[in-house]
């Protein structure tokens, strides 16, 4: 078997570290001079979305990608903010900028500050409101902002109905069927629009290429149109109302808790067809609106 130059030096490392004692820290200080020689050091911006920890598999692919010259930029949703405050962030990512409460007009610049977007916790809520074209968040906007400038966006892990079809999950099957339907078509579109959705274990080794190697969607191919431009959020109610007998309405968000408050209400009832964003909900506790489920 042929190796690159690259891989040739990395396995020469692992045998030095090994006959010489090294530490991990130490290590991981060589790969990073070593990924200074044979790369140049690259930029990505990372996403963390949803109110679960990163999974361990990851956590590691990021270390990986940042031993190897990855410069990292991480943006949190707010659901994950409270989840891994700046402090956790740190100790378990190590060395990354975070990126909080940026306003449209800078997400709208990020694609010309990296050449790639990985999502390392895709909510579904970020998948949907991605796909409808939703502006009440920071996450969905980098999603739409990095498509549309043709940028890859990669995406640890499965959609959830083809994790369903081959775990068994019961947790999906159990949801309304029109939530099913949501789902599965917000993820499938997404798919359709070029992101890729990556196993942790191939995480790194995907995003490695993207930036240094070429493939699918890559920087080169940054001024072609972006597919799914089409469908804007009109589109998307229209295709969600479909499932949902006919009715407008799916989402309540930040703006509705907003007007809500200016019109001096103190409480909401929301409908059994609407769903009320991770953001509209800390709107209204942090407004004291009381919503009626």
């Amino acid at each position: 078997m042929k190796h690159s130059p690259q891989r040739v030096l990395e396995i020469l490392l692992d045998e030095l570290a090994k006959a010489l004692h090294l530490t991990p820290e130490q290590t991981v200080r060589c790969r990073f001079l070593l990924a200074d020689l044979v790369m140049p050091r690259q930029a990505a911006l990372f996403l963390a979305t949803g109110e679960r920890p990163l999974t361990e598999p990851v956590i590691e692919a990021f270390r990986t990608l940042t031993a190897l010259g990855v410069r990292a930029t991480l943006v949190r949703s707010h659901s994950f903010a409270q989840v891994w405050t700046s402090e956790v962030v740190r100790a378990r990512l190590g060395a990354v900028a975070l990126l909080d409460d940026l306003p449209p007009d800078q997400i709208a610049r990020l694609p010309d500050r990296f050449p790639l977007l990985c999502v390392l916790s895709l909510s579904d809520n970020t998948a949907m409101k991605s796909v409808l074209g939703l502006r009440d968040a920071a996450p969905p906007l980098i999603m739409r902002a990095f498509l549309e400038r043709g940028r890859p966006v990669v995406v640890a892990g499965r959609p959830p109905q083809r994790n369903a079809v081959e775990e068994h999950a019961a947790g999906f099957w159990e949801l309304p069927l029109a939530v099913r339907q949501w789902l599965a078509e917000s993820y499938r579109t997404l798919e359709q629009w070029g992101v890729e959705f990556i196993e942790a274990e191939h995480l790194a080794e995907t995003v490695k290429q993207r930036l240094f190697g070429g493939g699918p969607r890559s920087a080169a191919k940054a001024n072609e149109p972006f597919v799914g431009s089409a469908m804007d959020m009109q589109t998307g109610r229209e295709a969600l109302s479909a499932w949902t007998g006919g009715e407008q309405r799916l989402f309540v968000t930040v703006e509705d808790i907003r007007a809500a408050r200016h019109r001096g209400e103190r409480q909401m009832r929301i409908a059994p067809n609407m769903r009320v964003t991770d953001e509209a909900r800390e709107a209204a506790r942090r407004w004291g609106i009381l919503l009626l489920e």
